[in-house]
């Protein structure tokens, strides 16, 4: 287990909870990319405490009405419609599951989810500036196809229990 995470995921358990075993988790705000292995894996997202949803959407929508570039407003307003998922999941009593992922490293991956080229990186954002708090999960594999496999089992199996996908993932 790396250095402060923990064997069980953070928040309130869930039915699909079983499916995310041999994973470390940790607070979002707590991990630092080094820490994490260079190697392929999987990561989960995780609302441990939803903070103030409204807000969040509030926050980007208050982007979209600044920005007069036509290209930003619509990257932002499709990150805006994963916000609007998460809290009708939310107001449903829904997991708290919220992405679900790979990485050929789990360490740049981490690094690139503080803005490079994440496409949670705007939701994510807007959740913590909102007040939420997110755990983070992770669990290596062996290389690249193995990541990529697990993470297509994740949500295959994730879809059964739920009937959908976390609400930030788009496919």
């Amino acid at each position: 287990m790396a250095q402060g995470f923990r064997a069980r995921s953070l928040g309130l358990p869930c039915f699909c909870d079983g499916i995310f075993q041999g994973f470390a988790w940790k607070e979002l705000s707590e991990v630092r990319s080094e820490e994490l292995p260079k190697s392929p894996g999987v990561y989960v997202l995780r609302l441990v405490d939803e903070g103030d949803v409204d807000g969040a959407i509030g926050f980007l929508r208050d982007i979209v009405d600044r920005v007069g570039w036509s290209e930003l407003r619509g990257f932002v307003s499709a990150r805006l419609k994963r916000l609007e998922r998460l809290k009708g999941r939310l107001e449903s009593r829904g997991c708290p599951v919220i992405y679900i992922g790979s990485s050929k490293s789990l360490a740049n991956r981490c690094a690139e989810l503080a803005g490079r080229r994440h496409t949670a990186f705007l939701p994510v954002m807007a959740l913590l500036v909102s007040g939420a708090t997110i755990g983070f999960g992770f669990r290596a594999t062996a290389n690249v196809g193995e990541a990529k496999a697990l993470e297509r089992e994740l949500k295959k199996r994730y879809g059964e229990v739920h009937g959908v996908m976390p609400p930030l993932v788009e496919r």
